[in-house]
C-alpha cells in the first residue's frame, strides 16, 4: 500500500477558494502562480503588488494573464505592457478590464490588425466618443455593424456614417429590430425612405 497520499478530490476548488481569500499570506498567493489548472483567479486578485504583476507577466501562462488583464485594480502602466502580448486573445481582454484607463491605450489598440481587439472596442462605452466613433470607418464590416448593433445612442454623424454605409452588414446593424443597450435609436427623418426602401433595413425602419 502507497503512503502517498493522493490530491484531494476537489483540489481545483480548494485552490480557487485559496486564491480569492483575502488573507491569504503573500508568499501562498506567489506559489499559485505555478498552478497550471483553473482559470488563474489568483490574478484578480485586488492586493496584488507590482513585483507579483511582474511575476504573473513573466509567467506568461494564458488563464493567469487573461485574469491579470480582466483585473480592475491593475495599474495602467501594466495594461500598457500587456497590449503589446502577442495573443490577441489577451489583448482583447485587456480591452475587457480597462475601465478608466488613458486614451493613449485606446488609440493604440484602435489600430490593432486582430478583428477582435477592434470588436471588444466598439462594444465598449468605456472606449472615449471621438477614438469609438473611428471604428465607424474600419474597412472590416463585421465592426461597423457591432459598433452600430452596441452603440445605439452614438452621436448622429456616427449614426448616419453607419446608416448609409455602402455594405449591407453595418446598414442592417445600423437600423435593426434589436440592439444590446437601450434606448433604441430612431433613424433620422431624412434618410428613412431609402432605409424603407432597403431590403436590409426595412423591419428596422418600420419599427
Amino acid at each position: 500500500m502507497s503512503d502517498v497520499t493522493p490530491p484531494p478530490v476537489h483540489l481545483d476548488k480548494v485552490v480557487e477558494g485559496l486564491a480569492g481569500n483575502p488573507v491569504l499570506p503573500p508568499e501562498l498567493v506567489r506559489r499559485l502562480f505555478t498552478y497550471r489548472r483553473g482559470f488563474g483567479s489568483v490574478a484578480k486578485r485586488l492586493d496584488l503588488a507590482d513585483d507579483m504583476i511582474a511575476e504573473v507577466i513573466a509567467v506568461d501562462d494564458h488563464w493567469l494573464t487573461h485574469s491579470l488583464a480582466l483585473n480592475r485594480s491593475l495599474p495602467h502602466a501594466f495594461r500598457m505592457t500587456l497590449i503589446d502580448h502577442p495573443d490577441p486573445a489577451i489583448r482583447a481582454t485587456v480591452v475587457v478590464g480597462a475601465y478608466g484607463a488613458p486614451r493613449e491605450l485606446f488609440e493604440r489598440l484602435l489600430g490593432d490588425a486582430d478583428l477582435q481587439v477592434r470588436e471588444y472596442l466598439a462594444q465598449s462605452d468605456h472606449v472615449p466618443t471621438d477614438l469609438r466613433a473611428r471604428l465607424a470607418a474600419d474597412p472590416e464590416p463585421k465592426i461597423g455593424a457591432t459598433l452600430a448593433e452596441w452603440w445605439p445612442q452614438a452621436p448622429e454623424p456616427v449614426r448616419r456614417l453607419l446608416l448609409t454605409d455602402p455594405e449591407d452588414a453595418v446598414r442592417a446593424g445600423a437600423c435593426a429590430t434589436y440592439y444590446r443597450p437601450l434606448p433604441h435609436p430612431v433613424p433620422p427623418v431624412d434618410l428613412l425612405p431609402a432605409l424603407l426602401a432597403g431590403p436590409v433595413t426595412r423591419a428596422g425602419a418600420v419599427a
